[in-house]
């Protein structure tokens, strides 16, 4: 295996927003599986995603995210392609029949806010774009009849964050890009959970998906479609 201790003897703090720093076994291990991945004889770059060895790294990196955040069986893990970015429009495309109600407290919120416009109505049901978003809204009104409620957990560029679980009438769904695995959360009381993963825990590459199946039942036809 590689030494990568002379590798990592000036490693510096890292306070950019994403990504994050690595283990050095992680990148001991990576290098190995580039070369030679499971005793395999090729490299992980190589293989098919459908055979045994890679299924089995996909297997073990959505049980140990079900460990970490203690996810209810009935949930989902998927890791997905194209960021989280990505999810504002496909939180919307496969969720929104009506109309979603959305709580506003920055750039991506807003972002997700305006995506989601695209595929039918929004109601704001909170905003602080009036103090250009340096506090969380306390009044914050959901319709019952809104499809879902969305909110962005942690806003790393003004600095403010949601820390307790919010109370929603509707099906919950929260953008934990930058702040998920940093402290304890109820999966339980969301619909769906999403976060780049590079932003706490990963590489610059996928994003997590976390979602009831129960909540994918109610839309088989669109979530066919993705």
């Amino acid at each position: 295996m590689t030494n990568s201790t002379q590798n990592t003897a000036k490693k510096v703090h890292n306070f950019y927003a994403g990504p994050s720093i690595l283990f050095p076994k992680t990148f001991d291990e990576s290098v190995d599986a580039i070369h030679n991945f499971a005793g395999t004889g090729l490299s992980i770059l190589e293989i098919s995603h459908r055979s045994k060895e890679f299924v089995e790294v996909m297997e073990n990196a959505r049980q140990i995210v079900k460990d970490l955040l203690n996810i209810p069986s009935e949930y989902h893990v998927l890791y997905l392609g194209g960021g989280a970015s990505t999810q504002f429009m496909m939180t919307a495309y496969n969720l929104l029949e009506k109309k979603a109600a959305y709580l506003e407290t920055g750039k991506w919120a807003a972002n997700a806010i305006k995506e989601a416009k695209i595929f039918g109505e929004v109601v704001l049901a909170g905003s602080s774009a009036d103090k250009n978003y340096n506090y969380i809204p306390k009044n914050i009104i959901i319709p019952e009849d809104a499809d879902y409620f969305h909110y962005t957990s942690n806003n790393t560029i003004y600095g403010t964050q949601i820390r307790e679980t919010l109370k929603s009438p509707v099906p919950m769904v929260c953008d934990m890009s930058s702040d998920i695995m940093s402290r304890r959360v109820d999966v339980s009381k969301y619909a769906l959970i999403y976060a780049g993963a590079q932003k706490t825990w990963d590489l610059q590459v996928p994003r997590l998906l976390s979602s009831e199946k129960i909540f994918w039942a109610k839309f088989p036809e669109k979530f066919q479609q993705c």
